[in-house]
């Protein structure tokens, strides 16, 4: 028995060995070795090392879908005694559109190398967007005719940030450098911001101890106020000066903010016919004068302070935001351009029926003599978020301003004088999970506003027009929006 499981057993050896043997001989058939992307912490969450490199790349962005109505308002009209029509500053409540909405999605790219002067930072945020009715961006509310707004949909894109970064330098579209207050509200605030980046280039230095201070040249377009008329227009030169120095600290952050430039004013000639902001849309005059308005400048300033506290002993995510800023001649950074510079071709500046201010930077006085001067302005606002549960948040603000253009020479021109606009919101929000936003807001405005020159009528080819019975404007409203986004 013992002899034949030696015999078994050396047989099994040697089959195997056999078999062993001519597999070596056969042709090598190992798979490939996977390829794993490796995650990178060392930027935060999302971040992965592009394969064979040493950089850190994150993909995110969102998708959005925004319901807004907003009541028709008639804000003011001006009747011609020649009997030819009626025109006038916003449109009939009859014929304005009141229910707008907004489709929109966002890609964001970023991708981080180290270096042996810090990372070197590239980020692009592309954004797509499609409106209808109230929303869409072509209509136009200034219209003399009172016709109906065409209700279809358009569609653009739009680049929000393209920037480098590296060695405490920013040069491309980055968030600008003077707008401090963060955007959590749906519609335009009374502070200034700029949703579609500024295209700059910046230093910023960390000067320890939470210090850091940020010297830039930002894009003058905006900054500007209403561009005004082709004939004479305040446009701004190329570049403006911004500075900010910033504190932060465990318990938030605080800055100091301002910026510095120039408008520059085309050449006008004597005869020219042109309509002269504040209301560009106001009665045609012509250019009086015996010499033609040479291009001039007017140095513009802003100075601003903006806080941000956090309020963990309320509810944990708690924050209150303040703000406060003066312009002299830069009115682009009291306001955000949806409500402060309201060209009737947004969503923002029809929230009061089509107008809420429409004020240059600088107001040509209507006579070569009198020449130019700055449209001065202050303003404040306060922004609080609270979480009532932790997939249930609100934010309230508060804001008013203040804005004062120089008082014109040229009787004929119906312009704005001093006025001031006030809001204040709400909203409430629900996370079903993070990153998935389902909110409600709803903003009231109010704007007071006098116009110069009502006693004077407004001269045009088509007869005599007179802002019968008005000495001033004094309007309100409330604007709701629904907001569905999910971001990734």
């Amino acid at each position: 028995m013992t002899l034949f499981k030696s015999l078994l057993l050396g047989s099994a050896a040697g089959i195997v060995a056999v078999a062993g043997a001519q597999a070596a001989d056969l042709p090598s058939k190992k798979a490939a070795p996977a390829t794993y992307v490796k995650i990178c912490d060392a930027y935060g969450a999302g971040f992965f090392y592009i394969p064979g490199t040493d950089t850190c790349a994150k993909i995110s962005g969102y998708t959005r879908y925004e319901l807004q109505y907003t009541p028709a308002k008639q804000v003011l009209k001006l009747t011609n005694t020649a009997g030819a029509a009626t025109i006038g500053v916003g449109q009939f409540a009859s014929t304005q559109d009141t229910f707008g909405s907004e489709y929109r999605g966002r890609i964001d790219l970023d991708a981080r190398t180290p270096t042996g002067y810090g990372v070197a930072r590239s980020y692009i945020a592309l954004r797509g967007t499609g409106a209808t009715g109230l929303r869409k961006a072509a209509a136009n509310y200034e219209t003399g005719s009172f016709g109906n707004v065409v209700d279809s949909s358009n569609g653009s894109l739009t680049m929000e940030r393209a920037f480098v970064q590296w060695a405490g330098f920013t040069a491309g579209i980055a968030t600008s450098n003077y707008a401090m207050m963060p955007s959590w509200t749906y519609n335009a605030n009374l502070w200034a911001g700029f949703p579609n980046g500024q295209r700059q280039i910046a230093y910023t230095a960390t000067l320890g101890g939470g210090f850091s201070a940020t010297i830039a040249l930002e894009d003058k377009s905006m900054f500007n106020g209403d561009a005004g008329s082709t004939s004479v227009s305040n446009v701004d030169t190329a570049n403006v000066l911004v500075a900010n120095v910033r504190l932060d600290q465990a318990w938030g952050w605080a800055a100091v903010h301002g910026v510095v430039g120039k408008n520059s004013i085309t050449n006008a000639t004597t005869g020219t016919t042109a309509s002269f902001g504040p209301l560009s849309y106001a009665a045609s005059t012509t250019v009086t004068g015996t010499t033609d308005l040479a291009a001039k400048s007017k140095n513009e300033y802003a100075i601003g302070a903006t806080a941000s506290f956090n309020l963990d002993m309320i509810a944990k995510g708690d924050v209150i935001n303040l703000t406060a800023n003066y312009a002299d001649g830069m009115v682009g950074a009291l306001m955000a351009n949806g409500i402060g510079n309201p060209n009737v071709g947004s969503s923002g500046g029809r929230t009061l029926g089509g107008v809420l201010r429409n004020d240059n930077n600088v107001v040509y006085l209507g006579t070569a003599a009198a020449g130019f001067a700055n449209t001065k302005g202050w303003a404040v606002g306060a922004q609080a978020l609270h979480y009532w549960a932790p997939n249930w948040r609100s934010v309230f603000t508060g804001g008013y301003a203040q804005l004062t253009p120089p008082t014109q020479v040229q009787t004929a021109t119906l312009a704005w004088g001093k006025g001031t606009i006030w809001e204040t919101r709400g909203s409430l929000i629900y996370s079903p999970v993070k990153s998935f936003d389902i909110g409600l807001e709803v903003q009231y405005l109010k704007n007071n506003s006098k116009l110069q020159n009502l006693a004077s009528d407004l001269s045009t080819a088509a007869g005599t027009w007179r802002a019968a019975g008005y000495n001033g404007l004094s309007n309100s409203n409330l604007t709701t929006k629904l907001r569905v986004e999910r971001s990734f």
